[in-house]
């Protein structure tokens, strides 16, 4: 029996999981996500691709699953955007906060990842929508909150479409995948001031 085997078999459960991550991340951000591959991966770890077959379904599920892995795992790391209560009692300050809060949690995922994302989704792969959860439907509980919030206050107006509502994070999404690059605090002032407020507030 090889090294990686017997290594294998004496790690269980989260060690094992742990260690898988450890080798997907460390292999996306030194070598790209074109060697992220079920028999480089089982090497690194000291494992087997057996191993790694019955906890991910393909590659895609190990990278996503290792990314968010090291994001929890970072002392900054707040929870996910929809756990957020963007509440400072005015409208645009909330979008603000709600664009920044977002932007800083991108920040956090491993080297290469969002090219990754974003290439799968050139391919076909449709991330956005049911693979690893609805984005959309939770992108609308997020800006719903804040926007009921600022209806009660008299500053946001009635019956805003749901492709209203969702043109932040849409625009997040196309920032990254033109420039590779989170927007700035000037970018996200200038979407909230140029393009949401326009959208959302009363006349």
């Amino acid at each position: 029996m090889n090294r990686s085997r017997k290594m294998a078999q004496r790690r269980r459960g989260d060690e094992l999981k742990n260690a898988i991550f450890e080798a997907t991340v460390e292999i996306l951000e030194n070598k790209g996500f074109e060697e992220v591959t079920f028999q480089n991966v089982a090497r690194k770890a000291h494992t087997t691709r057996s191993v790694l077959y019955r906890y991910f379904e393909d590659t895609f599920q190990l990278i996503y699953q290792a990314a968010r892995y090291h994001v929890e795992r970072d002392e900054r790391y707040e929870g996910s955007v929809i756990e957020q209560v963007f509440n400072t009692g005015a409208l645009r300050s909330d979008l603000l906060a709600m664009l920044s809060f977002m932007r800083d949690n991108s920040t956090r995922f491993p080297k290469n990842f969002l090219p990754y994302i974003f290439f799968e989704q050139a391919q076909g792969k449709n991330f956005f929508e049911g693979t690893v959860g609805d984005i959309t439907e939770n992108n609308l509980i997020i800006i719903e909150r804040i926007l009921a919030r600022a209806q009660e206050r008299g500053e946001a107006r009635e019956n805003i479409k749901q492709e209203t509502k969702l043109i932040s994070f849409k625009l997040s999404r196309y920032n990254i995948m033109l420039t590779g690059k989170a927007m700035s605090d000037e970018q996200i002032i200038e979407l909230v001031d140029d393009v949401l407020i326009p959208l959302y507030m009363k006349n």
